[in-house]
């Protein structure tokens, strides 16, 4: 079954039948709160705009974002959040305190404790803008809007040589850390040259390696051919040497030059005598006291020598023998051969020889070039990154000495910070605000004199059923 709904008379009816509770209780709240708001000690705020400075690095540096970070360049909320947070630390209220009393300001001593000053001290950040405002409150007794405006202002100041030290600090270090870096990296650079030049005195570049292995292949490739050359030669030279010795050995030495005929000496002497013995008988026939045994004994001569003339030969023949030219020309080659085939062999002896040692030298300097090479790139590159890296250094350094200088001629800001607004001590308190307390108040006795008359009528309800 639905709830039924009460129409609006009947709590207009409630609230004219508890009016003079409601009433009282709203003012007896609001009394209360006042008199509560009148004894409240009057709490003063001041505050202080700060900004952190990005400062204006070359951006063609490699090296600029960490400049950037290291000495307040690049500015993030996390840098200001670490800031903001340091305001509230022990240390920095402790130096703050004792700047302000070592500075012979009046009312320091009214100052809080530490743990009441974290409590009231705030630091709030605008990313956007890179501000962040730092704000504390103290009551009357803890000296006020004097004091609030002191503390915040001395905090700025103790904040902007903090920072301001500990860049310098930093610069510094870093300056330091790079010379020394410098001074590694160019002994490092000096001793790579002096490795590299040993190197090319030992095993040469790549100068001299390519020009010297197209000589050495040159080289070979002549002297292959010339040892081919002279091997055909000597080849030629020891089977020319045995068939001239097989030819020797097939010919005679002596061979017939010229034949001369004449008449035979012997006949014409024969023919002389034979002439001489009838010239001879026919003076003695003609002769007259010869006797016929005479005359008979020069025929019988003349008979005889006429038989052997006929035997003997008119004519004789001369024949002259001499050394074959052939044969001479063989032996005289067979003379020149041996020292040539000497030669060809002694010449094939010491181009084998040369070949092997270039060829070796080939090989050699094939093996070297590649493990030579990698250790020449190896070397240079080594050289190169060093000088890279130098290089880099420099910049870096350069990059401190000009953040460092700027930061020295910067007088409008400190330590990467510059105030905006110096907190200034201002009359107007922050606390007790006596329009929200009344109007808290009042919404508070109105709800309670509701409650009251609730819970009265509740009671009463009640009682009448029970009495029924």
């Amino acid at each position: 079954m639905p709830q039924k709904e009460e129409p609006l008379q009947t709590y207009l009816q409630f609230i004219r039948k508890y009016d003079f509770l409601i009433c009282l209780s709203t003012i007896l709240v609001l009394g209360i709160a006042v008199v509560i708001a009148l004894r409240l000690p009057k709490t003063y705020s001041a505050s202080i705009k700060m900004q952190l400075i990005q400062n204006n690095t070359t951006s063609s540096i490699s090296s600029g974002n960490l400049f950037q970070t290291v000495f307040s360049g690049g500015v993030d909320t996390r840098e200001m959040s670490t800031i903001s947070k340091r305001f509230s630390t022990e240390s920095m209220l402790n130096k703050a305190i004792e700047n302000l009393e070592d500075s012979g300001q009046e009312g320091v001593y009214h100052l809080p404790g530490i743990g009441l000053l974290k409590q009231n001290i705030k630091a709030q950040i605008d990313p956007d803008a890179d501000y962040i405002e730092l704000s504390i409150e103290l009551t009357e007794d803890h000296g006020g809007e004097r004091n609030a405006a002191l503390l915040v202002n001395q905090l700025a100041r103790d904040m902007q040589n903090i920072r301001s030290e500990n860049e310098k600090n930093k610069l510094a270090k870093h300056q330091n850390f790079l010379n020394n870096k410098r001074q590694e990296v160019e002994k490092d650079i000096t001793q790579l040259i002096e490795d590299s030049l040993t190197f090319v005195r030992e095993n040469g570049s790549p100068e001299t390696w390519y020009p010297r292995l197209a000589s050495l292949l040159e080289q070979h490739h002549n002297l292959q051919e010339r040892y081919g050359v002279s091997e055909h030669d000597l080849h030629a030279a020891r089977g020319r040497y045995s068939y001239l010795i097989e030819k020797h050995a097939d010919l005679d030495k002596e061979t017939k030059i010229t034949t001369t005929q004449s008449n035979n000496p012997l006949w014409l002497y024969q023919k002389e005598k034979l002439i001489d013995l009838e010239s001879q008988r026919i003076g003695d026939l003609e002769k007259t006291g010869k006797s016929s045994y005479d005359l008979a004994g020069l025929n019988a001569q003349i008979k005889e020598l006429n038989n052997q003339t006929d035997d003997t030969s008119q004519f004789s023949t001369t024949t002259t023998l001499g050394t074959s030219p052939h044969y001479t020309y063989i032996e005289n080659q067979l003379i020149e051969l041996p020292p040539l085939i000497d030669n060809l062999q002694h010449t094939v002896k010491q181009i084998s020889k040369e070949l092997a040692n270039v060829k070796k030298e080939l090989e050699l300097l094939l093996t070297q070039i590649p493990v030579n090479q990698h250790i020449f790139e190896r070397l240079r590159a080594k050289i190169e990154l060093s000088g890279t890296l130098l290089t880099e250094i420099e910049k870096r350094y350069l990059e401190s000495e000009i953040v460092g200088a700027e930061s020295d001629n910067a007088s409008f800001q400190k330590g990467g910070i510059e105030i905006i607004d110096v907190a200034i001590p201002r009359k107007i308190s922050v606390s007790p605000q006596f329009k929200l307390i009344f109007i808290i108040a009042g919404i508070v006795g109105l709800f309670f004199g509701i409650t009251l008359s609730l819970l009265f009528e509740y009671f009463k309800t009640s009682s009448e059923s029970l009495n029924s």
